[in-house]
């Protein structure tokens, strides 16, 4: 049984199985045809299921989607245009992704028009202002703004390939998570927001959002002056020497970290388990973030044979140290041949409960009873919910095959009277 995220029932299952997610993209550099490309370090966004917008701020704010409520999920990008704002909401996967567009049609100036009145219409820019560095005076200009926004905030593979990871969490954890983010903007709504590519952009919001939740440690952010710039450099120094993250953030380390968190912890016996401060954390909060879910997917930039207005741009920057540190490497085996049990949620499943199994069964962790009790109770937990899931998604094949092979009733055409 395969169960690839790119199935139209797929989504949909995920969605049911795990409805409190973030998928953490990195993008690559956008160039518009005829025109100067945009910058090289790429971007990083956030796609949060299970939340909504909260329309009532008139700013961007979130809020927990109705548990039964679906085709929730909301998309989170900051831009460094914005004055007021720390970062943006569009609902929806479809608008956030692809801007509504389908595969089949052709990207021209007609079509991006079209889906720049759709999201000026949307009240995703309510109230929102843009920097005089922009070109623009700090008036919330909705044209203005989503016409900045397009490509980078919404509609992200009009001109770019997006690489997406996914991390699922409890509704608590994700009520952590959109608790920070509102916080954000609600002091830049008063105090304004400053942009900083190295000690305060897009991957510091989204690493200190997740930070919140406990998935790893929080990043210092800093205003951006050249002490700001010497300390986060310093910063580094400390992270070798503490076997922690330093305090600079780049869109595709924060994607390999995503992936890394959600799949690599060494959750597979207490002894190591216990060792790792971040597993330890998750684990006294009742979860564990290395889990089942943490798929990793590939959204292509829109055809190039159908794009008048874009051309494919180069990967984002990443930080790394081969032999060492080696980043790239992951990332590129991310990409370019991403294995099944990243790719195919029912492989997924079923890798996850093989570890799962194996923990349980090795030996009892000594020394420290209250931390082995927890983590058996967890991994037990996290074991019993994965095999409900892989009997979900063999109903759902079941179905799915089932309806595939019901015959369609075929009318012919009615004769002339």
């Amino acid at each position: 049984m395969v169960w690839p995220l790119d199935m139209p029932e797929a989504q949909a299952t995920y969605d049911r199985l795990f409805p409190y997610y973030v998928e953490v993209s990195a993008v690559t550099q956008l160039r518009p045809r005829g025109e100067r490309a945009g910058g090289p370090g790429g971007h990083a966004t956030m796609f949060i299921g299970g939340a909504s917008r909260d329309p009532s701020a008139g700013y961007p704010r979130l809020r927990l989607a109705d548990e039964n409520a679906t085709d929730t999920g909301t998309g989170v990008s900051v831009n460094r245009a914005f004055a007021n704002a720390n970062w943006i909401a569009v609902a929806g996967r479809e608008m956030f992704f692809h801007g509504g567009m389908r595969d089949d049609e052709t990207l021209d100036r007609r079509r991006f028009d079209a889906a720049l009145e759709q999201a000026a219409q949307a009240g995703w820019f309510e109230g929102v202002e843009l920097t005089r560095a922009a070109g623009s005076p700090r008036v919330a200009d909705v044209e203005a703004v989503v016409r900045h926004s397009i490509g980078t905030d919404f509609a992200l593979t009009f001109g770019r390939t997006v690489y997406a990871a996914r991390l699922p969490m409890p509704r608590p954890a994700l009520s952590k998570v959109i608790d920070y983010l509102n916080d954000l903007n609600d002091r830049a709504a008063w105090r304004g927001y400053q942009w900083n590519a190295l000690t305060n952009n897009c991957s510091h919001v989204i690493h200190n959002a997740l930070a919140a939740a406990g998935v790893w440690d929080p990043k210092t952010v800093r205003a951006g002056t050249t002490v700001d710039t010497i300390l986060d450099l310093l910063s580094v120094a400390t992270a070798v020497v503490r076997r922690r993250m330093s305090d600079f953030s780049f869109p595709a380390n924060s994607f390999v970290r995503v992936f890394e968190a959600a799949n690599e912890r060494p959750i597979d016996d207490a002894a190591h388990a216990w060792r790792d401060h971040d597993i330890r954390r998750s684990i006294d909060a009742g979860w564990l973030v290395t889990g089942p879910g943490g798929l990793v997917r590939r959204y292509p930039m829109h055809d190039p044979s159908r794009n008048d207005l874009f051309a494919p741009g180069r990967d984002p920057v990443l930080a790394s140290v081969p032999l060492l540190w080696d980043k790239r490497r992951t990332f590129v085996d991310l990409t370019r041949a991403t294995p099944a049990h990243l790719s195919d949620l029912a492989a997924n499943l079923t890798h996850f409960r093989e570890r799962f199994a194996r923990a349980l069964a090795r030996e009892r962790l000594q020394g420290d009873a209250n931390f082995a009790t927890r983590y058996e109770r967890v991994i037990a937990s996290e074991l019993e919910r994965t095999d409900r899931a892989i009997a979900s998604i063999a109903n759902d094949a079941a179905s799915t095959a089932s309806l595939s092979a019901t015959p369609v009733a075929v009318t012919s055409k009615r004769a002339p009277s």
